[in-house]
């Protein structure tokens, strides 16, 4: 089941070809590693200029959606997260689909829904954002450090979501961007990979 024809949705790494749906050949390939356990992949094509593309993800029986490896690297790649729940990631992947696409006021606007989703998925539905913000804090799921990247997401979110003389622009929009993909890794990227590895053979842990 993890394999989502949502990853299929990316740029070309070859020829970078944008806003594109690679062609899916196959997903859920097994290969074994030195240790017995299985990694597995997608290989995709693109439509135009035929390049293949392997994409590593999660094994099937399990129930997150996530992309661990891309070959060749894309320019998207700066930008994924691991063990993102598919409650958050929709926001996220559109944030980053509307800015490649030019309109930064609509990333910025879910950029802000991606905040939104992220607080309700630690229960945190507080009647405004900043409230949500400070409740995420106080509870430990971030540090104080993020408040302030926090609340910058926010108002750029604000801006692109009202009708004023104030605008998003590019620029602006790809930093918020990088911050809310530092935030969810903190958030999920980092617990779900410590969660992964507790789950490995004790041999594939260490070579010692």
């Amino acid at each position: 089941m993890p394999w989502s024809e949502k990853h299929a949705f990316r740029d070309c790494p070859w020829c970078g070809l944008t806003n594109t749906r690679l062609n899916i050949a196959e997903s859920n390939q097994a290969f074994k590693t030195r240790t017995g356990a299985s990694r597995y992949w997608a290989t995709l094509g693109c439509p135009s200029c035929g390049g293949a593309v392997l994409l590593e993800h999660s094994p099937p029986e399990g129930i997150d959606e996530s992309v661990f490896t891309l070959v060749p690297r894309g320019s998207d790649d700066g930008n994924a997260v691991n063990h993102l729940p598919p409650d958050v990631s929709r926001y996220h992947s559109d944030a980053i689909r509307v800015l490649r696409a030019g309109v930064p006021d609509a990333a910025a606007v879910q950029l802000r829904r991606t905040l939104e989703a992220a607080a309700a998925h630690f229960e945190i539905k507080e009647r405004t954002l900043v409230k949500s913000i400070e409740k995420l804090i106080s509870a430990g799921h971030v540090t104080q450090s993020f408040e302030p990247l926090l609340h910058h997401i926010r108002a750029v979110g604000n801006v692109g979501a009202h009708a004023s003389d104030e605008y998003v622009d590019q620029q602006t929009a790809e930093g918020a961007l990088r911050f809310t993909t530092l935030l969810l890794r903190n958030l999920f990227e980092v617990p779900g990979e410590l969660n992964s590895l507790t789950k490995q053979p004790v041999d594939e842990k260490s070579t010692d």
